[in-house]
């Protein structure tokens, strides 16, 4: 008799392991610039795979910037995907920064083309609702996998829609922490972390406490942190003494460091640090 199949392992867990192991809540983000990396697809896809032999050691996890590949074409989708098999080969998570989100049955053929391997994650765009969510909710539970809907980006225009506030009090952004929180909640595993996060930005670091206690479950992935002048320093909030419960994403000040390995370093001791349980 054939035996069941297992149970996909849960992303929380996954990931809470995965940040043990290595001891670190870097993300390295990798979005290549044609300005300063030439070779089009061919030329972004080896100067991702340098950056990610080089860096890996520091950090948890890749973000790959679909943008950054898409202007390509056919070929910048080719680049991609050898790009995410380079980051899990070594041992690096793998997050698809896609900020994808439509119809129900778009969102599902989107749930088709990213959750699936190498890739770990993606990043969702909640602002159709939750019907338009439920599909990427289905597929990344079903698979073992995780989401990280837009909750409070970082650029300086959030605040001009994130930040509004509601005849029924509080902002439009807390609003969508606590359906994040609501959309989450089945996925919860022995970690204490649900498969369905938040993207928080660093540029932000007085919403983190409150955003915190919206979401006491959801793992925070943050960007923001160097070029965009988020604080490393500023983020203990957002870990709330889980060493697992954030996720702090750095592009540009690792990618375009004279030696990316110690940026990711400097990176990963601040934050070990300002995520120590009290």
């Amino acid at each position: 008799m054939t035996e069941p199949a297992a149970p996909p392992s849960q992303f929380g867990s996954r990931l809470s392991a995965a940040v043990s192991a290595r001891r670190s809540q870097v993300v390295v983000g990798l979005d290549p610039d044609p300005a300063r990396v030439p070779g089009g697809a061919a030329g972004a896809a080896d100067f991702c795979r340098r950056v990610i032999i080089s860096a890996a050691p520091a950090c948890v996890a890749a973000k790959l910037q679909l943008a950054g590949f898409e202007r390509f074409g056919a070929d910048g989708w080719r680049a991609f995907e050898e790009v995410a098999a380079v980051a899990a080969d070594a041992g690096l998570l793998v997050i698809a920064d896609a900020k994808r989100g439509d119809v129900d049955v778009t969102s599902r053929a989107y749930a088709d083309a990213f959750l699936r391997p190498p890739i770990d994650a993606l990043t969702v765009n909640p602002s159709l609702g939750g019907d338009a969510v439920a599909p990427f909710v289905a597929a990344a539970e079903a698979g073992g996998r995780g989401l990280f809907a837009l909750v409070r980006t970082s650029n300086p225009g959030a605040t001009e829609l994130q930040d509004l506030p509601l005849a029924s009090g509080g902002l439009w952004h807390e609003e969508v922490a606590r359906r994040v929180a609501e959309w989450g909640a089945p996925s919860v595993d022995a970690s204490g972390l649900s498969a369905v996060g938040a993207v928080v930005g660093a540029t932000v670091p007085q919403r983190m406490a409150a955003l915190r206690a919206l979401m006491p479950h959801q793992v925070f992935l943050i960007p923001g942190v160097g070029a965009q002048g988020g604080r490393p320093e500023d983020l203990g909030p957002a870990f709330a003494g889980s060493r697992a419960g954030a996720l702090v994403s750095a592009s540009r000040s690792i990618i375009y460091a004279d030696d990316p390995l110690a940026a990711a370093e400097d990176l990963r001791e601040t934050l070990w640090a300002v995520s120590a349980p009290a």
